[in-house]
């Protein structure tokens, strides 16, 4: 297959941003990134030599949050779990283009300080978030990432087509950017802005970047008003920035990739679920349709999982878009093209695991697979599927249509090794005989062998209809004695009788408790306990400013402490992954937003002079800064391309 990209642009992104850094970098943070230029780069009074960027992966002092900006906008899913996670570029400086280039050679960072979900939008909104860079100021900028860049491009051209659409974000007013100019929504004054001396805009729109949470009800409010600024489906980029036009520099303190998609396509895989490796079955990874290419990466659940990141510096400089990162669509990305400047490999508790010639991902053997092909669908061979330990595994895959991404998803499916032998036992509950789960309503009987191996998936429904239990087939079920699980139950509580919930904490109950029997019963790997929230209760919860989350109460401690949660607001789902019985409950959690401004008067732009009353340069607004943050970012913290072989 050979590259079909229209845009090879070697180095020019490094060289446009790579720099040497100021020794005491903006943002207290580690530098991740620097470089530094010959000749100063200067638009529109901005004028740049030097450009850095904080280590994104150091949470505590740089960290971007997506939220919802309106009802049902906002998809989300775990990331496995990780452990540490190791990044290495390889050589660790050079010269490109002549842009003088540094990095961190190496770094561990522990995966347990990482946020553990990825999410993202289903729907076309302008994105709502929180940046936070304690003790920081700075500009907090949305921007399209470049598409369709022509072969050859060069410094200008680069920049008009990075520059197509972006918004500049403050406490109560965004400026919308596109090739007509500016407009301006909220208390803002025309005198606050300049089209054609950007350092005067940026150093007149700065934000404190300590919790800077964008107004939700503003952004709503310039949708309704004027629909064109409603962003198009694509691939962005949040970036907090500080211009230091004295020093000649820009510092990146913040970056997260946004992806937003026009539409929620669910993944679909034909293998049953569970799926038995005895069948000697191909499966099919697909989404329903506009897709032409699919990847797909199926790593097992409940495992910790070491990430090892190796960036080759010199093919990171050939890359019409540089890449380097550890987010979803960036793994994806590099599953579905051919070896890249960085390859990925998860290890289990040091389980060497070999990254073969020409791959870019890698799982330890028998912990997952990935893939991808040229098609609506991707096969996933029977010989494949039967070296994974049997268990439970996420799915992740994503769609592409060209080189644009239009579907994410990710859906839990159970591996075990060998079918059930269909009875004609009528299950309690409904349903007939044959069929790989015996579902029951309140209590429930395991099919399991002497060693505690549950041999037939058993799903345990609440009577309330809302909580329930899945025991898949191959786990093993102990009570507390360490003896085979016979009999379980999921038992609503009602709140009188709950153990006591703590009063002034952070968290708050939700409204719903359940008790596992019998207690002290072990599961291994850990089990599912899903809420199905009615749309009633889910609406008063209020889930676009709290966040659900299971917790299990310690009685030994006497403490309410977390479980893995997984929440799915499209399907108003609550899953919690439980490795034991006790009492669980769920509870809220204030997510940090802006006070909402009732309502929103839009300043009327200006077409101001510049000052000096100089000639506007040919090219859009912003162009300079978008570009320098786009590349600086792009290998700072994600990458937004991948590389699509016709």
């Amino acid at each position: 297959m050979t590259h079909k990209r229209s845009v090879l642009l070697p180095g020019i992104i490094i060289a446009l941003l790579l720099l040497i850094p100021a020794a005491a970098a903006a943002g207290g943070g580690e530098i991740y990134i620097t470089g530094t230029m010959d000749d100063a780069r200067e638009y529109k009074q901005l004028c740049i030599r030097t450009v850095d960027a904080l280590d994104p992966l150091d949470v505590d002092c740089t960290l971007v949050t997506l939220g919802s900006t309106e009802t049902g906008d906002l998809g989300e899913f775990e990331y496995p779990l990780f452990g540490n996670i190791v990044r290495e570029f390889d050589p660790a400086s050079g010269t490109y283009h002549g842009v003088h280039v540094t990095v961190i050679q190496e770094k561990t960072v522990d995966g347990r300080t990482i946020p553990c979900e990825y999410r993202f939008y289903i729907k076309r909104t302008i994105p709502s978030f929180t940046v936070d860079v304690p003790g920081e100021t700075g500009n907090v900028l949305l921007i399209k990432a470049p598409e369709n860049l022509p072969e050859g491009a060069n410094f200008t051209e680069l920049f008009k087509a990075a520059t197509k659409e972006g918004y500049l974000f403050k406490n109560d007013a965004i400026i919308y950017m596109n090739e007509t100019g500016f407009t301006a929504y909220g208390s803002i004054s025309s005198s606050d802005y300049y089209e054609n001396d950007l350092a005067y805009t940026l150093n007149h729109n700065e934000v404190g970047l300590t919790g800077f949470t964008t107004d939700s009800s503003l952004a709503r409010n310039m949708m309704d008003a004027r629909a064109y600024t409603r962003p198009e489906a694509g691939e962005y980029l949040i970036a907090a920035v500080q211009y230091d036009g004295a020093a000649e520099t820009m510092h990146v303190l913040a970056a997260t990739p946004v992806l937003i998609l026009d539409g929620n396509q669910a993944v679909a895989w034909d293998g049953g679920d569970p799926y038995y490796q005895d069948q000697n079955k191909d499966v099919n990874v697909s989404f329903s349709g506009g897709v032409d290419k699919v990847a797909y990466a199926l790593v097992k659940k409940d495992t910790r999982y070491g990430l090892d990141m190796e960036v080759d510096t010199i093919e990171l400089a050939k890359q019409p878009i540089p890449t380097s990162a550890a987010d979803l669509v960036s793994i994806l990305k590099t599953i579905s093209g051919e070896a890249g400047p960085v390859t990925y490999a998860l290890t289990v508790d040091g389980v060497p695991t070999e990254i073969s010639s020409g791959s870019g991902f890698a799982i330890a053997e028998g912990y997952g697979c990935s893939g991808d092909a040229d098609a609506s669908k991707v096969t996933i061979p029977a010989a494949t599927l039967k070296n994974l330990e049997p268990g439970t595994y996420d799915l992740y895959a994503m769609g592409m249509q060209g080189e644009k991404v239009v579907a994410l998803d990710q859906t839990d499916v159970c591996i075990a090794a060998v079918a059930p032998t269909p009875t004609p036992t009528r299950r309690p509950g409904g349903g007939g005989g044959g069929t790989p789960t015996d579902t029951y309503t309140g209590s429930g009987t395991l099919k399991i062998n002497s060693a505690g191996t549950v041999l037939k998936s058993v799903k345990i429904n609440a009577e309330d209809g809302i909580g329930s239990l899945l025991i898949p087939i191959g786990t093993e079920a102990l009570d507390a004695g360490g003896n085979p699980l016979t009999e379980i139950s999921l038992i609503p509580v009602s709140n009188d009788t709950a153990p006591a919930f703590p009063s002034g904490a952070a968290f708050q109950f939700a409204g719903y408790v359940y008790e596992g029997s019998p207690g002290g019963a072990t599961f291994a790997p850990a089990i599912t306990l899903t809420l199905e929230i009615p749309e009633e209760d889910w609406n008063a919860l209020d889930p676009t400013t709290q966040s659900l989350t299971v917790k299990w109460y310690n009685t030994e401690t006497g403490e309410w402490e977390d479980v893995p949660t997984t929440v799915n607001p499209s399907t108003r789902t609550v899953r919690a992954t439980i490795s034991h019985f006790s009492t669980f409950a769920l509870f809220t959690e204030p997510v940090t937003t802006a006070t909402p401004t009732d309502t929103a008067t839009p300043a009327t732009p200006a077409t101001p002079t510049t000052p000096g009353d100089e000639t506007p340069d040919e090219g859009l607004p912003f162009t300079t800064i978008l570009v320098i943050v786009i590349a600086v970012v792009i290998i700072a913290a994600a990458g937004y391309y991948f590389m699509t072989k016709k």
